[in-house]
């Protein structure tokens, strides 16, 4: 499955609200997809989850209006760098997780997701305190 970088925490936070049902439908789908031994490949460009948003066009993201791509760039190459990850390369799944959890808070999201609108429904900070809370014995 190939994933942009900023969408590794979007699916942390996902509730199974989105852009349109359909995209909601594939999300949904992506995620239920993503068990620990999925591999997954990461990269700066529309993805597995941006095929479905009615906010993708030809010059990439418009949820922002026309240019809206160049951000979204600079936050998957920011993720991606936060993660220790390399643009292109397969990882799996639960090393992808562990990565989230060992290098990233819930309080980084307000800086690198920016003008999100998702941020501040509060779900992807919850996501992330969920992956981070240390496992029931």
């Amino acid at each position: 499955m190939i994933l942009r970088g900023h969408n590794l925490l979007c699916i942390q936070g996902f509730v199974g609200k989105g852009y349109s049902p359909g995209f909601v439908a594939n999300m949904t789908q992506v995620v239920r997809s993503l068990g620990a031994a999925a591999e997954v490949t990461v990269v700066a460009q529309a993805d597995a989850l941006c095929s479905a948003c009615p906010n993708l066009s030809d010059e990439g993201c418009t949820l922002h209006g026309r240019g809206t791509e160049a951000g979204i760039l600079r936050q998957d190459r920011d993720v991606i760098g936060r993660l220790r990850l390399a643009e292109g390369a397969t990882y799996s799944w639960g090393e992808i997780l562990e990565r989230i959890r060992r290098h990233l808070a819930p309080e980084d999201l307000d800086e690198i997701c920016g003008t999100c609108p998702w941020l501040p429904m509060g779900h992807c900070k919850e996501g992330l305190r969920r992956l981070r809370a240390p496992a029931a014995p």
